[in-house]
C-alpha cells in the first residue's frame, strides 16, 4: 500500500499546493480557543492568569505560549529541561516568557516513556504560584496528576490538554483506564486535539460540555512563507521526505523498501531525523541498492527543516502508532502532498492534500 501511494503521489502531485487548507490551523486560533476556555473558567476575575504546566518546553508550543502571554498574566512551569531524544535548545525562543524549571529526573519504564515520580516539588511550586487557573499538558506522571488534584483541592480552575486517541493509548489496562478517567473527571475543561481525541475522552465517561475540541498546531504561516521564498527550480525526479525519529513505530524501513520498489533514476528520499535505528536503516538502503538516492540528513532545526520542505514534493509518514504527526502540518503548510498511515491523526477537513494508507 505504501508502495502504491508513493508511486501515485509521484505521478499526481508534481507541483506545489499554492493555498493549503492547513493555513487555517494556526497557533493563534488554538490560543483563542484556550482563551475562551479561560474566559469561561475565570469570568469573575478582572485580570485572569494561567500557569501552563508540562514535562519540557517544545518548539511547537512556543507560538501558542506567546499569544497567551500577550493576553494573560501567563507563566510556564516545566518538570525538566529535556528528555531522551527530546533535547532542544530553546533559550532564545523562550525569551520574553516567564518560566521555571523544576529540574526533576524522569524514570523510564520504557525507552520512550518518561515518568516523573516526585510530586512534592511541583505541588509546592503550584502552591507558591497562587494561580487562578492551570493548564496541565499531559497526565501520565504522578508529578502531573497529583499536581492537578492539589490544584483542584486548592480551588484553582483545572484544564487538561489531551491529544491521544483510542488507537494511540499507551497505557490501557483496567487500572490505568480507571485512574485516567478519575483524573479527567476532576477537570473543569479538557482541551483535545481533534475529534478522535474527543472520542477518546468521551469514552472515559467525561461529559461533553467539559470537552473543548481544538487541534494540534504549528506555526503554519511561517512554514508557508519560508517555502514560498526558498523554492528553487525543480530538478528532474520526485523528492520524497520523511521527518521524525528513527525508531520502530515510525516504520521508516517500510518507507525505504517502498521507495526502492517504485523510484525512478532521478527520484530521491530524504530522511531527516535521528535515533537508534539510524545505522540499520542506512544498511538497509545499501542492501536495497538505493544508498545513492536515500539521503540521511540527521536532526534538523526548524529553519534547516523548512529548507528541506521547500525542495521536496511529498512527505511520507507511515507510523504504526502516532498521536497526531505535527510534521504533517509543517509539510502541508510548505505546499507538499503528504502520504500518512491510517494510524496517524491528521488535521481535519483537509482531504485533498493528503492520502491515507489503508
Amino acid at each position: 500500500s505504501i508502495q502504491k501511494e508513493l508511486l501515485k503521489s509521484s505521478q499526481d502531485w508534481a507541483s506545489y499546493i499554492e493555498n493549503p487548507e492547513i493555513l487555517k490551523f494556526t497557533p493563534e486560533k488554538f490560543a483563542e480557543g484556550v482563551l475562551q476556555v479561560i474566559g469561561s473558567a475565570l469570568s469573575q476575575f478582572r485580570q485572569p492568569d494561567l500557569v501552563w504546566f508540562t514535562n519540557i518546553p517544545t518548539p511547537y508550543r512556543i507560538p501558542i505560549w506567546k499569544v497567551l502571554d500577550s493576553r494573560l498574566h501567563f507563566r510556564l512551569m516545566f518538570l525538566s529541561k529535556s528528555e531522551r531524544e527530546r533535547n532542544w535548545d530553546l533559550r532564545i525562543a523562550l525569551q520574553g516568557l516567564q518560566y521555571m524549571y523544576l529540574n526533576l529526573r524522569p524514570f523510564y519504564p520504557l525507552p520512550s516513556i518518561p515518568i516523573y515520580l516526585n510530586v512534592f516539588k511541583p505541588i509546592s511550586a503550584i502552591r507558591n504560584s497562587n494561580c487562578k487557573a492551570i493548564y496541565i499538558d499531559g497526565w501520565e506522571s504522578p508529578a502531573l496528576f497529583f499536581s492537578g488534584l492539589f490544584a483542584k483541592w486548592k480551588g484553582t480552575k483545572l484544564i487538561y490538554g489531551y491529544r491521544s486517541t483510542l488507537a494511540s493509548h499507551r497505557f490501557n489496562n483496567i487500572l490505568i483506564r480507571k485512574i485516567r478517567s478519575t483524573i479527567f473527571s476532576k477537570a473543569d475543561f479538557i482541551v483535545t486535539a481533534g475529534s478522535a481525541s474527543t472520542k477518546a475522552v468521551e469514552a472515559m465517561g467525561i461529559h461533553s460540555e467539559k470537552i473543548i475540541t481544538l487541534f494540534n498546531p504549528v506555526d503554519v504561516s511561517w512554514f508557508h512563507s519560508f517555502a514560498l521564498s526558498h523554492r528553487v527550480q525543480q530538478a528532474p525526479g520526485h523528492r520524497f521526505i520523511y521527518v521524525g525519529q528513527l525508531i520502530e513505530r515510525k516504520n521508516v524501513a517500510a518507507v525505504i523498501r517502498a521507495f526502492a520498489a517504485i523510484r525512478t533514476e532521478s527520484d530521491t528520499l530524504t530522511i531527516a531525523g535521528d535515533g537508534p535505528l539510524a545505522q540499520s536503516l542506512k544498511k538497509l538502503s545499501r542492501n536495497l541498492g538505493v544508498s545513492n538516492s536515500v539521503f540521511f540528513a540527521g536532526h534538523q532545526n526548524q529553519e534547516e527543516l523548512a529548507k528541506l520542505y521547500a525542495t521536496s514534493n511529498t512527505l511520507i509518514l507511515a507510523s504504526t502508532n502516532e498521536v497526531w504527526g505535527l510534521v504533517v502540518n509543517e509539510a502541508l503548510a510548505s505546499g507538499l502532498h503528504v502520504v500518512v498511515s491510517d494510524k496517524c491523526v491528521h488535521p481535519e477537513r483537509t482531504p485533498k492534500e493528503f492520502t491515507r494508507l489503508g
